[in-house]
């Protein structure tokens, strides 16, 4: 969760970079729906400057030397088989067994959920294919289905999280269920030879290798990922603020924007997007927006505080080796294109923001060592 809380904060800009340049079909719709014009005034403008906050900072806590540990997970046999069992599924057929369901199986059901002995279409689901473990439905749900068998009915009766879509959150449910089967991944020829023709290593040994290198340099990281955001939390709460909330309602519509621009793509109004795919409300998702908008808020001034004592600027140099770098990731021909949709200013700040992390992590003291 740290992780991606603070990639949302530091990556926002260069995600939301990336995304204008799609060539995917989601893309394709968009163009259906909205002009280029429409798209390069709308990214812009739904952009919080520094400039544009009317909120203050009282004080700036101690931005250097901060004492910090840095902790790396350990990847684990099992993290590596999961990777394994990912890749082994692609490959798999899905084959009816006549046994107990456990996780990584699929079952097949027939669902009708009552709240209060009443149900409705969104508690409703026929022939209803559910991974158990995957996800995909609530955990609740998922692990109801352990144990169960073809042509088995049950019930799973369980509680909607507080978050949950507004119609049934924080309500209890019950689930009667009719399960028509159960069906595993089964592949026929896991070998050397499988691996060396389809996946391009050596052999399994090699791969589980592979694999396990992937896994590691992934958890360092997140470990430098989650530092940085510790250390900027730290700073954060060591200094004082005069925080507006119009400030913070503006941080809150430039992300609601972006999933804004998502139902457009589908064709779909907000609310009915954001109930359909996420479960949520409007008003849900903007609470659930208010803390890390606040953050951002708070970051935006202690940064460009730490900027001006540091002398920090973004040379022209910079400037364009950061529009090529983003060309290169993400495959722009040119990056003119990049300023189609975002202004120097927004790209400028997004500079400023990773050259004082930058300072904070060099002068940053890790515990750990």
């Amino acid at each position: 969760m740290k992780k991606k809380f603070w990639m949302m904060l530091m990556m926002a800009a260069v995600l939301a970079l990336a995304g204008c340049g799609s060539n995917s079909s989601d893309s394709e719709v968009a163009e259906e729906t909205e002009t280029e014009e429409e798209t390069t005034e709308n990214s812009s403008s739904d952009y919080v400057l520094y400039e544009d906050l009317t909120s203050t900072l009282v004080s700036l806590g101690e931005y250097k030397g901060i004492e910090m540990e840095k902790t790396v997970e350990e990847v684990t046999n099992e993290d590596v088989q999961s990777e394994i069992n990912s890749i082994k599924k692609e490959y798999s057929d899905l084959v009816d067994v006549d046994r107990e369901a456990q996780t990584g199986d699929v079952v097949v059901i027939d669902f009708t959920g009552y709240i209060d002995g009443e149900t409705s279409d969104s508690l409703q689901g026929t022939e209803t294919s559910v991974e158990i473990g995957s996800g995909s439905f609530l955990e609740d749900f998922e692990n109801g289905l352990i144990g169960v068998t073809a042509d088995e009915d049950m019930e799973i009766n369980m509680t909607f999280p507080e978050n949950y879509s507004e119609e049934v959150a924080g309500k209890d449910v019950t689930f009667e269920i009719h399960v028509y089967r159960v069906s595993e991944y089964q592949i026929a020829d896991w070998s050397d030879e499988f691996v060396q023709e389809n996946l391009g290593y050596d052999s399994i040994a090699d791969m589980e290798e592979s694999i396990r290198e992937e896994l590691e340099a992934t958890a360092e990281e997140e470990a430098e990922s989650n530092w940085q955001y510790e250390l900027v939390y730290a700073l954060l709460e060591n200094s004082e603020f005069e925080i507006e909330d119009a400030d913070v309602e503006a941080y809150i519509d430039q992300m609601m924007s972006e999933y804004e621009t998502y139902a457009t793509m589908y064709g779909m109004e907000l609310g009915d997007f954001l109930e359909t795919y996420m479960g949520v409300t409007e008003e849900g998702l903007r609470e659930m927006f208010r803390e890390t908008a606040e953050f951002r808020v708070q970051m935006a001034l202690a940064f460009h505080e730490i900027a001006e004592l540091e002398d920090m600027e973004v040379s022209d140099d910079e400037y364009q080796e950061y529009l090529q770098s983003i060309a290169d990731a993400y495959g722009y021909e040119d990056t003119s294109d990049i300023e189609t949709y975002y202004s120097p200013d927004i790209i400028r700040e997004q500079l400023i923001q990773e050259k004082v992390i930058d300072l904070i992590c060099e002068n940053a003291v890790d515990t750990a060592e």
